[in-house]
């Protein structure tokens, strides 16, 4: 995983959690198939500022919800810029041939849960920003410079479950996306969810980009 990720192994590492380098930065490669959480971030980061790294790339099959938001948090405590990649399923195929396929960070999404007159629940999107770490300098620069202006432009499709559970299954109460003859793309929802009893609830919002990534938040509502 590490050289597929342009990374080399760390030799006698500090801590067990550390496992490459790149370029300076430290690298983390998650268990296979697990899901890296919140407390295994802040374990992570801790030990980079514990051997004065600045940043770790963190590689993961799967993240835990929010996680792009509680980063931040992460980083004020530790001094540590954490940079979250999710490995490409494509890399397990046999058949892929010599073509690595490339390690999306997670992008940033931030929604609003809107309540209307009737206690009527919508959900706004207010920001996205797509993973583009991949992409060439030269173009990764003019890409980054449109998608923090128009972040939007970058999101094929997206849903609303206005009723999430954890470890339950994505239910698409409603959703938008674009088509080939129309482009536009509303940003916020119309169902007018009304819920059955006074809240909070959980809504989960999850949004698949241009470039096939899938990203999801959850949002709460105290209808």
């Amino acid at each position: 995983m590490l050289e597929c990720f342009g990374a080399a192994r760390l030799d006698n590492p500090a801590s067990p959690l550390l496992h490459g380098l790149r370029a300076g930065a430290v690298v983390h490669v998650d268990g296979i198939d697990s899901l890296f959480t919140h407390a295994e971030l802040r374990d992570v980061a801790g030990a980079v500022a514990a051997m004065g790294g600045r940043v770790v790339h963190c590689l993961a099959w799967d993240f835990e919800m929010n996680l792009k938001q509680t980063a931040a948090a992460v980083e004020a405590e530790t001094g540590v810029v954490a940079k979250l990649h999710r490995i490409p399923r494509e890399i397990m195929e046999r058949n892929r041939g010599t073509a690595i396929p490339p390690f999306f960070e997670l992008a940033a999404l931030e929604a609003t849960a809107v309540v209307r007159a009737g206690g009527k629940v919508d959900v706004r999107l207010d920001s996205f920003i797509p993973a583009l770490a991949e992409v060439p300098g030269v173009e990764l620069d003019a890409l980054h410079e449109r998608a923090v202006r128009h972040g939007f432009d970058f999101i094929d499709f997206w849903a609303v479950d206005f009723d999430w559970r954890e470890g339950k299954p994505f239910h698409h109460h409603w959703q938008e996306y674009r088509t080939r003859k129309d482009r536009a793309l509303r940003t916020v929802s119309d169902v007018g969810h009304v819920y059955a009893d006074t809240g909070p609830h959980t809504i989960c919002v999850k949004v698949v980009d241009v470039f096939g990534c899938d990203t999801s938040i959850t949002v709460e509502a105290g209808a």
